[in-house]
């Protein structure tokens, strides 16, 4: 195994991107810098506060590094390098499903809107990232007001009979020759204008395109214009006007609450708030404001389909020029970014910042409401003397009864207590005999020195039926805790087996209580999982 102190002193005084990488060679963190050597070595140098970053430290076992020219070209890679791995300890501003964008296919013929999770260098017009919701309404109000042809095909078939959109006034019928090249593309038009918030101009056009058409007597295609700029004066109407600049630009509000964060973009459109969207970060702890901030707007931009001139934050961050050239160079143009001190755009920044407090703080209340009510639902389902707030769960992990291992994770008020996590190398089971190899760890969790160095649990909860369920019983009593009770969840049916009653606990699957001892019960059998594997390894490795 590499000693990563000793990678150093040969580590280069010039910019780069770092990988930290642990056990079986994962990456664990992608990092840039001026100096490699500075900021490399300060992490093995200084005295760290965050648990997270001492926890990064502890878990490294080998360092590399990619030397670039210039620190622009390092926060380049570093972007990309986070997009493609995920590294545990970085900053993630997405979960791992991919969000819908809106396509617009100008190079076709007869062009098309669909909905994507891809943006590919195909000549195409993208919007977005949206999350699901709002994609959703805004291909229904899009397909409402513009009737363009929604058939999959390309290129487009000629036919003698049109398709049902036609006969419901959703589709022009290009494919039978009702409608023009020029008049279609016209609308096409319309539909980029309203996705990049141009409203105000889209309406403009089509007055001036409803007028010449009663000028020229053509007084059909007129009253579907009318309709259809009544539809979008409404849609304006609940545009707010938040600002008379009509520059594009969008702000940014980030608000945090101890291990929670939410970043708020508001996007701005001529002057109106035309979309928002929300994002909650994940592993937060040990970064400050700037950092989010910064790791925010480099993977936002990296994605969006669009990128206005400028974005308005709440913060100064010092790496502010090199990310002014990163975004340019997405944008293909020049991108700002400004920390207004006073006047309507500090108002805006205020704004935002108050909408992603209040995001949050309906996030962190509903994460405890439900975490409430399933642990009193819990006590009242499994008659328990009191709340579980304390949940301690085993489980085994073997391959046909070698390296047979085992494990205890610990639950507080529905969170993980990493803190109290113990793994088990089984000592007195000979072959693959669950019931036995849990019998063994919880006797030595209640009766060996864990008894005194940790707190009670208020529930056990084991991953197996009414064997190991009994094989636990018989551990508690022994050990002199017969009051505290023992549950257990088997994974085929889900059921829950409490000892003592015939039979089994058939909880609602969409039910928190449900949800929760899975939870505990999923996190229990990962963490086996992983020991078994690490010490599979480390055998076969002998």
């Amino acid at each position: 195994m590499n000693d990563p102190k000793r990678k150093l002193k040969f580590l280069p005084n010039k910019p780069g991107v770092y990988v930290f990488r642990g056990e079986k060679n994962k990456i664990l963190y992608v990092g840039k810098a001026k100096s490699l050597k500075k900021r490399v070595s300060s992490y093995f140098t200084k005295t760290h506060d965050s648990p997270k970053t001492r926890a990064l430290v502890e878990n490294i076992r080998d360092i590399e590094y990619i030397v670039t020219s210039s620190e622009l070209e390092a926060i380049m890679l570093e972007s990309n390098l986070i997009k493609k791995e995920r590294p545990r300890y970085n900053i993630i501003l997405r979960d791992d499903k991919q969000y819908p964008y809106l396509k617009i296919t100008v190079g076709e013929e007869w062009p098309r809107l669909l909905l994507t999770r891809k943006i590919e260098k195909d000549g195409a017009k993208y919007f977005g990232p949206y999350s699901g919701s709002v994609v959703r309404e805004t291909l229904r109000q899009i397909k409402r007001l513009f009737p363009l042809r929604w058939c999959r095909e390309t290129p487009m078939k000629k036919r003698k009979q049109p398709c049902m959109y036609f006969h419901i006034k959703r589709c022009l019928g290009p494919c039978i020759g009702a409608v023009d090249n020029k008049t279609y593309d016209e609308m096409a038009k319309e539909v980029i204008g309203l996705l990049e918030g141009r409203l105000s101009k889209v309406i403009e056009g089509a007055d001036r395109e409803m007028r010449a058409a009663s000028d020229a007597q053509e007084y059909e295609k007129a009253r579907v214009l009318r309709d259809r700029i009544r539809s979008m004066e409404k849609i304006a109407k609940g545009q707010a006007v938040i600002s008379t600049d009509v520059t594009d630009r969008d702000v940014l509000g980030l608000a945090r609450r101890g291990n929670h964060a939410c970043v708020l973009f508001f996007q701005i459109r001529e002057g109106k708030l035309v979309g928002r969207e929300i994002f909650y970060p994940h592993e937060t702890s040990g970064f400050s404001d700037e950092d989010l901030i910064a790791s925010s707007m480099k993977q936002y931009y990296a994605d969006a389909a669009y990128i206005p001139a400028s974005v308005l934050l709440g913060h100064e961050i010092s790496e502010r020029n090199v990310i002014e050239k990163f975004i340019s160079g997405i944008r293909g143009a020049k991108f700002k970014v400004t920390k207004p001190r006073s006047g309507n755009k500090r108002k805006l920044v205020e704004m935002a910042e108050r909408n992603a407090e209040e995001l949050l703080s309906r996030r962190v209340l509903s994460d405890r409401e439900k975490e409430s009510a399933a642990l009193i639902g819990l006590k009242n389902r499994l008659r328990l003397a009191r709340p579980p707030i304390r949940i301690e769960a085993f489980d085994v992990s073997n391959i046909q009864g070698t390296d047979i291992v085992g494990s205890m994770v610990v639950f507080v008020a529905g969170h993980a207590y990493k803190r109290d996590y113990r793994r088990f190398i089984l000592r007195t089971v000979a072959g693959q005999d669950d019931v036995a190899a849990i019998y063994e760890i919880v006797s030595r969790r209640y009766s060996k020195t864990l008894k005194g160095e940790l707190e009670l649990p208020d529930l056990v909860l084991i991953d197996g039926g009414r064997g190991q369920v009994n094989a636990a019983r018989r551990a508690l009593d022994e050990s002199g805790f017969s009051d505290i009770p023992v549950v257990g969840l088997a994974k085929r049916l889900e059921e829950v087996h409490i000892y003592g009653r015939k039979s089994a606990l058939k909880l609602s699957a969409t039910s928190p209580m449900l949800q929760l001892l899975q939870r505990i019960r999923d996190e229990a059998h990962r963490f086996a999982v992983t020991f078994h594997r690490l010490k599979r390894s480390k055998r076969m490795t002998t």
